[in-house]
């Protein structure tokens, strides 16, 4: 490691992002209940554990919750200690736009007052792990203005985010303004210099000037998770958002069609399927919604399962802009992993799991039954493959590193 002293050697680097210390983090994942919430926590924490060692790093967090009176009508958290560093989260009176208008004020004076400090570095650049307009507009302005680098991270598509149906979901207030914000968002967007991406064809939406980009689908988070061997139930398992677009139904239709009466389907997680899911439970006994419980709970549930499966519509447009967040805990947790094929996931995850070509239920139901009646040795084989190459491959040195020399190469 280089010396932290000789700082012109180092990296310089202001982050916004969602993190925070972890005492606020079982605070919201106890209110929230958020499976997504959860995974870009997970992700944020291997990310600023790895990069805070490395370079010189100020962060700032982004801490966003309902709209008063839902929560409080002042969010002013104190700096965190993090590692070498702190967390300084943004403060902001929260009722609907004056929150925005905080958020994007308190942006563009902390990169000021960053650059300021800073001005004899040459080495640094802004470093935003999420894309939340309000935050990105003071990045994208500033930023341009000092001429300083900035680099975004895309974990998923705002494409998706404000989607048709999403829209007309949305309080009448939200939906007068949602139109030109979407516009703003895009635009933004394809503003930055640089960008890591979670999929490769995520690089025809948000860059089409082609400017350096660098596909990182994420970093396994070990997050004291316990690797022991646990003994395993005759049980396939699926963990995450519980919502219909990512295939829920498709699992419980495939499902209603194995015919091992001994086998269960333990769904663990939140969404949209939640009642869906309950009824089915009383129709067929051997279903079991298990319902929104910590990490290192579902965790245990995926090591003791006998096959963990994920079955999104390869036909639909997201699955090509996203890379599933569950594949690497799916991944290491040493139990098979079934999934349909998909754009989102690279090449070199296909020699570790189980999938199908096709999204028919009769088919898919044939060929999950195929796996969970193979060899138990050759299952637990297949698995133990599949979490030595997540462990070696995707632990936080080596993304960081594809980070950093990405970085270190364009500024």
């Amino acid at each position: 490691m280089q010396n932290r002293k000789d700082k012109s050697a180092i990296m310089n680097i202001l982050y916004f992002g969602k993190i925070v210390d972890d005492k606020l983090h079982k605070e919201v994942e106890t209110k929230k209940q958020n499976p997504y919430n959860t995974a870009q926590y997970s992700y944020e924490k291997a990310f600023c554990d790895e990069i805070c060692n490395r370079t010189i790093i100020e962060i700032v967090s982004i801490n966003q919750m309902k709209n008063f009176p839902k929560s409080p009508l002042f969010f002013g958290r104190r700096k965190q200690k993090f590692q070498n560093t702190y967390i300084k989260y943004i403060h902001y009176i929260n009722i609907a736009f004056l929150k925005e208008i905080c958020y994007f004020i308190s942006t563009c004076v902390r990169i000021i007052k960053w650059a300021i400090k800073n001005r004899k570095q040459c080495d640094k650049c802004i470093y935003s792990n999420t894309h939340y307009a309000p935050v990105s507009l003071g990045i994208v302005l500033i930023g341009s203005l000092l001429k300083i680098k900035k680099i975004v991270t895309f974990t998923d598509l705002s494409l998706f985010t404000y989607s048709e149906e999403k829209i007309k979901r949305m309080p009448l207030y939200k939906r007068i303004v949602i139109r030109p914000y979407v516009k703003l968002v895009n635009k933004l967007q394809q503003s930055y210099d640089l960008y890591v991406l979670f999929s490769k064809p995520m690089n025809n939406i948000v860059n089409p000037k082609n400017k350096p980009y660098v596909v990182m689908e994420g970093i396994y988070n070990p997050d004291n998770l316990d690797l022991n061997k646990v003994e395993k139930k005759n049980a396939i398992a699926h963990a995450g958002t519980l919502n219909k677009e990512v295939g829920i139904d498709k699992i419980l239709e495939v499902f209603s069609k194995i015919k091992d009466r001994d086998l269960e389907l333990w769904l663990i997680g939140k969404g949209d399927m939640e009642e869906t899911i309950k009824k089915e439970t009383e129709k067929d006994k051997r279903i079991k919604f298990i319902g929104f419980i910590p990490k290192n709970e579902v965790f245990e549930y995926l090591k003791k399962a006998r096959l963990l499966v994920n079955l999104r519509n390869p036909k639909d447009i997201y699955t090509k802009y996203s890379f599933p967040s569950k594949t690497f805990e799916y991944m290491v947790s040493g139990t098979p992993f079934f999934t349909t094929k998909l754009d989102g996931i690279t090449e070199e995850y296909y020699n570790f799991l189980y999938t199908t070509n096709s999204y028919d239920t009769e088919t898919i139901a044939n060929e999950i039954e195929k796996v969970i009646h193979k060899e138990e040795k050759e299952l637990d084989e297949f698995g133990m493959e599949a979490r030595r190459f997540i462990l070696q491959n995707k632990n936080a040195k080596k993304q960081i590193n594809k980070v950093l020399d990405f970085l270190n190469s364009n500024i």
